[in-house]
């Protein structure tokens, strides 16, 4: 297989090297370019794989340098910047810039995000978003929901590229954050659903949002970042082609994190390893929040006392309890834009736990609820019933502000 070539267009020459050194071990082959002149010349007579473009440079800057790029050809672009306001990453994005680096960068970051950028046309189950839009006008309809709490900041990062050809109405739930949240949600996406709740708590936030949603289909994401919107229509076509729950996975084939310390790796394989062992399940990743499911499974997957980060382990064990048909897709976990994470490893790890533990003595426990026909393959004493919605032409319809 041919080495994949990666421009890199820098001022600083220092940069240019070390970019290079960290980019050759992992096997690319790069090429430097000290200014904007430069790279289009390059270009010109090049075909490189990736361009990672600085944004300050003298005389032609990056943004004059991008357009000039677009002009030759449609290369993938990554934007490496010390400039920190998210307008400038906000703008960037929505020019087509695939991803936005911020310096000074992290080795592992970098290498991550070009991985994941680079292997998506080798992945079978990483397809662009064009390769679903036959599936836009005959989807059900798509509520997504976005727990928060204090992350202005990071919205304006976040709610402008949900594919608003995919989601039918946007609900953010809020736990009376003390920044102007809820206003810039609303400045930023007038159609957005306001839900306020006042019990702490990623799964009391996650329960308002289920009651309040509308849609046949609903997808949890964060709001700091580390989720990107753009894989919504991945969650999607997966539920569109027979799945039940679909959850996302940092260590599928096309997936990467960033944003996971070796001890936090460790406690999600040893979770992971716990649920396949004792659910006969086959999960790459547990520990991770961002998933979607039709809205008929909340009619058989109990939620009870699920107040924290454990909701997630919660539904995917439930869902396992109830052999609901879970698929995973790779997903890629960025570092949160800003502000500081609210999980906290240890407490957040117990209850976990817990979860695992609960739900495989119910496991054990079964009671006729547990048993479903047709495809699922059992025999049943009593029929449990579970009506998927019928497909029709999307309105994009939208909740009302509040």
């Amino acid at each position: 297989m041919d080495k994949k070539k990666i421009l890199l267009v820098d001022d600083e020459p220092y940069t240019c090297e070390l970019l290079s050194i960290v980019l050759s071990k992992k096997g690319y082959e790069t090429a430097s370019a000290h200014a904007g002149e430069e790279a289009i010349l390059w270009l010109e007579h090049h075909e490189p794989d990736l361009v990672i473009l600085d944004v300050m440079m003298p005389e032609m800057d990056g943004w004059e340098t991008y357009y000039r790029v677009r002009e030759l050809n449609n290369v993938p672009v990554i934007f490496l910047s010390a400039l920190s306001s998210g307008d400038h990453a906000a703008r960037a994005l929505n020019l087509g810039v695939q991803d936005y680096i911020r310096k000074p960068f992290h080795n592992d970051e970098l290498l991550a995000r070009v991985d994941v950028l680079l292997n998506r046309s080798r992945a079978g189950s990483i397809l662009p978003t064009g390769h679903w839009n036959h599936l836009v006008n005959k989807r059900p309809s798509v509520t997504a929901i976005i727990p928060t709490l204090n992350e202005a900041e990071n919205l304006p990062l976040v709610l402008p590229y949900i594919p608003l050809k995919w989601v039918d109405e946007v609900i953010l739930v809020d736990g009376r954050s003390e920044d102007g949240t809820v206003e810039i949600a609303k400045r930023l996406l007038p159609t957005i659903k306001v839900v306020l709740e006042m019990t702490p708590g990623k799964g009391m936030a996650l329960q308002a949002g289920y009651k309040a949603a509308s849609g046949d289909i609903l997808i949890v994401l964060d709001a700091d970042g580390s989720h990107d919107p753009r894989e919504i229509p991945r969650y999607v076509a997966a539920l569109m082609e027979g799945a039940d729950f679909v959850k996302g996975s940092r260590f599928a084939p096309g997936g990467g994190t960033t944003d996971m310390p070796r001890y936090r790796r460790w406690g999600n394989a040893f979770f992971v390893l716990s649920v396949n062992l004792l659910f006969g399940a086959t999960f790459t990743d547990l520990c991770y929040g961002y998933h979607a499911f039709w809205k008929y499974c909340l009619d058989s997957i109990e939620l009870p006392d699920a107040n924290g980060f454990e909701i997630d382990t919660v539904l995917y064990v439930g869902a396992l309890r109830k052999r609901l048909r879970i698929m995973e897709v790779p997903s890629f976990e960025g570092f949160r834009f800003y502000g500081v994470g609210k999980l906290k490893t240890i407490p957040d790890g117990f209850r976990v736990l817990l979860s695992i533990v609960r739900g495989w003595w119910k496991h054990l426990r079964p009671s006729k609820e547990t048993q479903y026909i047709g495809f699922h393959g059992n025999l049943p004493d009593q029929i449990l019933p579970l009506t998927r919605p019928s497909l029709k032409d999307n309105d994009n319809s939208y909740g009302e502000a509040v």
